[in-house]
């Protein structure tokens, strides 16, 4: 049994809660669960960034999997949402969505309307409280919207005023807390008595931003949250809080696909309700909910832990930086995957190295890279898997399989994250990493995936450059026209043959071709036939070269070729061979004039005593003597 999850920051505590209540329901019966899942989860305007996150969403073919749990909430692109609903309905899966509500799906509603009112409750009858500001989440999202007009209902319900004015609006970031309150602190109007706000990490910002001011919290205003995250629990003062459910509602969301995979009959509407939690940032539970022993010991962990992770990104991220080839990275990214140590990674790369490297080509020649480059392509390979302790790689598959059939990976009970690998909204291609709850702790693993992605793009861009670099040096050596060496590339290459030819004690020669009748042709004919005889008299000297020599156009219609090794019968064979490949092209193709050239060349058996520029003046003056005597046969 496969199914699959969509949701967005699986590291927060309440999506983290979400995942763990499906994977602790799923797991024991032997279901495979796949989590598609990135980063652009935040209620921001987007960016390039965000937009190669979100590319994630594209990747799943639903057809694959027996049924999907989806959280909308948690997916804030609005086209990406309506795609992914569309999708899923083509797919004809069962379907059971969590907090948004999707017409004939299995819909668990975790309502917000009772928390909020059960601490506008408390707030009012226990602490006497009557000025109570607000730190809403963003317009766009369904959760703050329903928990915003809770907060409203509840101080019409007790008679008690609102305004605009005591209502500001957060990201569900600590730091847009702080912004909020510091906003309400500087509005023309009384101190309030209590903060409330859509999230706790808005509260603690809140919090925060009290203190800096000169306020204590609860002696002075008191403050609450909503999500019972463990910054909540762990802040000082302890927050009151709204437990909302989310493990529960995982559970449920679970067990109802379940039955409807199995073609029963499930719920169709579940709705979990939230429960208020009062605590010391309310003025309530003086206690601390844990002992300072057990604070200590708590602090000293998490910071073992993070400094740990510290260092393995930091290390990652120095090293990743000075990567040059792509199989750098493999080496690279194949030490660090070992120490991670998840049963399974794979690294699924869009088309092939060979569909890479032409990429590279096209770019070198200004040309479009010949795909769209901010989305997955059809066909999908691996250059790296690591599977249970053993790297492998894997040809291509479509990208509709996820993975290849034959990888290693478990069969039955395990839990897959599938992740974006992109640069801004450039696709590079996915990474599938099994069984890895560190994973779904905080955002570590997310950190190492976005060092991979800049890993990736530092090879692409160095890669990208010795393309260019390739393509100038080929347009400073080589000739546009017939693709040989120009004088450029005679003058840096054939000093090498010399030298070898030196060094080994070889007979150095050139051999010296100039072309019969070009200006003829050019005249009669135009300079586009012209071209074309030069081209055709260059293919045919490139297509006798046998042992590495070099061919160059020296000029307009000449051409040199610089050799070794060869004594005097051995040259003559070789002009011998040109002139019957002429010949044989003369016969192939019918033209009004034949093609033609004169040649001559020079061998010095001792390469101590030679010089190019000697040999090659040489050389043309017998293919002088050459032409000559040809000019004189043809006016007999």
């Amino acid at each position: 049994m496969n199914i699959a999850v969509l949701m967005g920051g699986v590291g927060f505590d309440t999506q983290k809660r979400m995942i763990n209540g499906i994977l602790d329901s799923a797991l024991p019966e032997g279901t495979n669960v796949y989590i598609f899942t990135c980063d652009g989860w935040y209620y921001a305007s987007r960016f390039k960034y965000e937009n190669g996150e979100y590319n994630i969403y594209n990747l799943p073919d639903f057809t694959k999997y027996d049924g999907v749990i989806i959280n909308l909430e948690t997916i804030h692109d609005v086209k990406i949402r309506e795609t992914l609903v569309d999708k899923i309905r083509k797919a004809g899966v069962p379907c059971a969505s969590m907090v948004v509500k999707i017409d004939g799906s299995i819909n668990i509603w975790m309502e917000n309307e009772s928390g909020i009112h059960a601490i506008v409750e408390h707030l009012v009858e226990e602490h006497r409280a009557r000025r109570i500001f607000y730190i809403s989440g963003p317009v766009e999202s369904q959760d703050a919207e329903e928990r915003l007009d809770a907060y409203k209902e509840a101080l019409e319900q007790y008679g008690l005023k609102w305004d605009d004015k005591m209502v500001a609006y957060g990201d569900y970031t600590y730091k847009s807390g702080v912004h909020a309150v510091n906003e309400m602190l500087r509005k023309d109007m009384p101190l309030p008595e209590a903060v409330m706000a859509a999230n706790d990490d808005m509260a603690v910002g809140a919090i925060l931003a009290l203190n800096e001011a000169g306020y204590r919290v609860p002696e002075d205003i008191l403050v609450t949250g909503y999500d019972n995250s463990s910054l909540a629990q762990l802040n000082h003062p302890r927050l009151t809080t709204v437990r909302r459910g989310e493990y529960a509602a995982a559970e449920i969301a679970y067990r109802a696909l379940m039955e409807a995979i199995r073609g029963e009959n499930p719920q169709r509407e579940h709705i979990v309700y939230g429960k208020p939690i009062f605590s010391q940032s309310c003025g309530c539970d003086k206690k601390q909910s844990y002992t300072h022993a057990e604070l200590q010991e708590m602090y000293v962990k998490k910071t073992v832990e993070v400094n740990d992770n510290l260092e393995l990104l930091k290390c990652c991220a120095a090293e990743f930086t000075g990567l040059e080839t792509f199989d750098d990275f493999k080496e690279c990214a194949q030490q660090y995957i070992r120490l991670l140590s998840p049963d399974y990674f794979y690294l699924c790369m869009c088309g092939s190295i060979e569909n890479y490297f032409e990429e590279l080509e096209r770019m070198a020649e200004g040309k479009e890279r010949g795909r769209d480059e901010t989305t997955y392509t059809e066909d999908i390979w691996v250059p790296l898997a690591y599977e249970n302790g053993v790297f492998n790689s894997y040809d291509g598959f479509s990208r509709n399989e996820l993975l290849p059939s034959s990888c290693r990976m478990g069969k039955q009970g395990n839990f897959y994250l599938v992740m974006p690998l992109h640069h801004q909204e450039y696709c590079f291609g996915y990474c599938v990493v099994g069984n890895y709850r560190a994973a779904l702790e905080g955002r570590f693993f997310r950190h190492f995936i976005l060092s991979l992605d800049n890993a990736l793009e530092t090879v692409r861009r160095q890669d990208t450059m010795n393309a260019m670099l390739g393509r100038l040096s080929k347009m400073w050596l080589y000739d546009e026209l017939t693709g040989v060496n120009n004088r450029a590339g005679y003058n840096k290459f054939a000093p090498r043959i010399l030298e070898e030819a030196q060094r080994k004690q070889l007979p150095i020669a050139v051999i010296f071709a100039d072309m019969d009748g070009l200006k003829k042709v050019n005249d009669l004919y135009g300079h586009e036939e012209g071209d074309a005889y030069i081209k055709a008299m260059a293919n045919i000297l490139e297509h006798n070269r046998r042992h590495g020599e070099l061919l160059a156009r020296y000029g307009g219609d000449e051409f040199v070729i610089v050799l070794n090794g060869y004594d005097e019968d051995g040259i003559r064979e070789y002009i011998e061979r040109i002139r019957k490949a002429i010949g044989q092209y003369n016969a192939r193709y019918t033209r009004a004039y034949k093609l033609d050239a004169s040649v001559g060349y020079f061998l010095e058996t001792d390469a101590k005593k030679a010089s190019l520029e000697l040999l090659v003046e040489l050389a043309d003056k017998n293919m002088y003597r050459i032409k000559r005597e040809k000019k004189a046969a043809q006016r007999e």
